[in-house]
């Protein structure tokens, strides 16, 4: 008897244990290291909104494109 109870708690604990650290790994990306996200205007592209080139108010993914949109 002492054998199974001792099998159940092994089993719980590791139950437990297991749950935990799937959480851990599954854990959503925090918002700091998230970046906003801009098409360019001339293409379409997605870029990174630090990356990209503005011009009143709007994203280029280049210069070049940007360049395109004012003549």
């Amino acid at each position: 008897m002492r054998i199974l109870v001792l099998i159940a708690i092994g089993l719980l604990l590791y139950i437990i244990v297991g749950s935990i650290l799937r959480k851990n790994k599954q854990s959503p990306l925090s918002s700091e290291s998230a970046e906003k996200m801009v098409s360019c205007d001339h293409c379409g592209l997605h870029i990174a909104e630090k990356e990209a080139v503005s011009l009143d108010n709007k994203y280029y993914c280049s210069e070049d494109h940007r360049d395109a949109e004012k003549k």
